[in-house]
């Protein structure tokens, strides 16, 4: 068989030709893709809580089988596929295991990073010291400062501000004078945590090198001033829009991180259930009428809006959108922006503008001119075209309420209405170490859920993991946060002739619910809790958000705190 791998069976064997040159090639290709195959599933385990040594030891055992194959089997064809097939088995295997575990929605993020490292381009550079690599202006990573550098408190301080944060993807973070310190606060998935404290004096050092690297004044520390800088961590670079602004204690700073890829999300990404995005493209489709569009604050309403102007083909319609803060560029899009506190009449004046220009589709991100709400409502009237209404609603009848009262005239109100979204955001509990636990009856029980049918749930965890040793162990993939990313539920409320005939009639709450009951529509909680009992997301989650008041900080329970920092 050794032999028929390197020469052909068939015909006597030139002088000078015993080896078969091109043969081995195949083989060495393989092992180099196994190894890196190995040497990924080896770290990455390791973040995912899998077992890392049972993994390492079954890829051996099957590439050994592989090889054994190779050379036992008829035919270097044969053997060489064996081994093909072995290497394709242990990867179906690991992402398998990997899928049940955590998912597979992180991956394609990492293995662009992979392959952009592998284009070369920027030179890395070691940084010797922190964990964060900041980036200059010029787009080159810079080294750390020497240890006699004057620079280098400065550039520690920086480390100790960003590097906890942005390991936690942290999408803010905020520094500000307190109680004679610097306190660090971020925000995780719309969730804030508190961070360390640092030194008033190290803290304003930080504050003057960054502003210095996104190309702000160092000097003036009372104005506000807005300048962009990127950092690189664990391989991931990061986009930061640095705000600074002085007060009486001290000058403060905000980082937004990566502001442009937050609304990026298309229709399908937005976690809806295909019932409900089927519903959504026939109202896209339909092409005409108004579409309220609602969430409370922070509960995604930009991104929603956005998706579904995406939906849109852009260089078949004219759209125009009238934004008080342009969160993102929408390619083919004429974007038009009103201030954030705008003068008695301006508003209007800018719909009437944007009216003028004759486009298909208006979206108009949030709204406080009755005068602009009857202009819209008139021109959505008109045969082929759409407006979208961004309004800052709890649920789908607090939105419909919110568009009467600024319409004033039930019939003008609800004529051309086709449509009510409403959306809320949940935490996906961390599925590296989420915690399972056999629900109480009777609290399913009082939330509709049914007993019969639910045997598990999960929820996070509230004691540290532990090694075999018992000493305490921390998720990599959630970073002791017990939560990673979000996930949108959605309540939509079609507007047909029955809602019509009851808003005209003045109608009650209830008769409004019992349409949307008719229609088999699900209210928010339900959707969230159908989450729930996908294992997504815990019952405790479903209580904070849904529970709580919009325009408050979070209350007890889902406010500030401090996670566990890594033992």
């Amino acid at each position: 068989m050794v032999l028929s791998l390197l020469t052909p069976l068939s015909q006597a064997v030139p002088v000078g030709e015993y080896v078969s040159w091109w043969k081995p090639i195949p083989v060495i290709i393989v092992l180099l893709l196994w190894a890196r195959l190995v040497t990924w599933i080896d770290k990455d385990s390791v973040e995912v809580m899998l077992p890392r040594v049972p993994l390492n030891t079954g890829n051996i055992l099957g590439f050994v089988l592989g090889m054994a194959l190779f050379f036992l089997l008829p035919g270097y064809p044969l053997g060489l596929a064996a081994l093909v097939l072995v290497v394709l088995a242990e990867a179906a295997v690991y992402l398998g295991m990997r899928n049940s575990k955590t998912g597979l929605g992180d991956l394609s993020g990492k293995f662009n990073d992979w392959l952009g490292s592998l284009k070369g381009g920027e030179k890395e550079v070691k940084v010797v010291q922190g964990e964060v690599q900041l980036i200059g202006r010029n787009g080159n990573l810079m080294p750390a400062p020497a240890a006699d550098d004057p620079v280098l408190p400065a550039y520690e301080a920086v480390q100790q501000l960003l590097t906890d944060p942005l390991r936690r993807n942290a999408e803010r973070i905020d520094l500000a004078p307190a109680d004679g310190q610097s306190a660090v606060k971020y925000v995780v998935d719309g969730m804030p945590y508190a961070g360390n404290n640092i030194e008033r004096g190290r803290a304003a050092a930080a504050i003057e090198y960054m502003k210095s690297l996104a190309g702000m004044d160092v000097n003036e520390k009372r104005k506000p001033q807005t300048g962009n800088m990127k950092v690189s961590i664990d391989g991931q670079k990061r986009d930061l829009q640095i705000t600074t602004a002085g007060s009486t204690a001290g000058e403060q700073m905000r980082a937004m991180i990566d502001l442009k890829k937050r609304h990026q999300h298309k229709l399908d990404d937005l976690g809806m259930p295909p019932e409900q995005v089927e519903l959504v493209r026939a109202m896209i489709h339909e092409g005409s009428g108004i579409v309220l569009v609602s969430a409370p604050k922070g509960a995604g309403l930009t991104t929603m809006l956005y998706a579904i102007l995406r939906a849109h083909d852009a260089f078949l319609q004219h759209i125009h959108t009238i934004e008080g803060d342009q969160a993102a560029d929408l390619e083919g899009i004429t974007q038009n922006k009103i201030p954030a506190n705008p003068a008695p009449g301006e508003e209007a004046k800018q719909v009437s503008w944007v009216m003028s220009q004759e486009p298909d589709v208006i979206m108009m991100s949030t709204i406080n001119d009755p005068k602009s709400a009857i202009q819209l409502a008139k021109f959505a009237s008109q045969e082929g075209k759409r407006v979208y209404v961004g309004l800052r609603a709890g649920s789908t009848f607090e939105a419909l309420a919110a568009w009467r009262k600024l319409i004033g005239d039930e019939r003008l109100a609800v004529r051309d209405l086709r449509m009510v979204i409403t959306g809320k955001v949940l935490r996906r509990l961390c599925a590296a170490c989420k915690a399972g636990y056999t629900p109480d009856p009777t609290t399913l029980r009082k939330l509709n859920m049914d007993p019969d049918k639910i045997e598990r749930l999960y929820q996070a965890r509230t004691q540290p993991m532990r090694d075999a040793k018992g000493n305490p162990i921390v998720c990599e993939f959630c970073k002791e946060l017990y939560f990673k990313g979000r996930i949108g539920v959605y309540e939509l409320f079609l507007i047909d002739d029955d809602v019509r005939a009851v808003v005209e009639a003045g109608g009650s709450l209830n008769q409004l619910k019992a349409a949307f009951r008719k229609q088999r529509s699900k209210y928010l909680q339900e959707a969230a809790l159908a989450q729930v009992e996908a294992g997504e997301t815990s019952v405790q989650e479903v209580l904070r958000v849904m529970k709580q008041d919009d325009n408050k900080p979070t209350s007890s329970g889902g406010g500030a705190r401090t996670p566990r920092q890594p033992a």
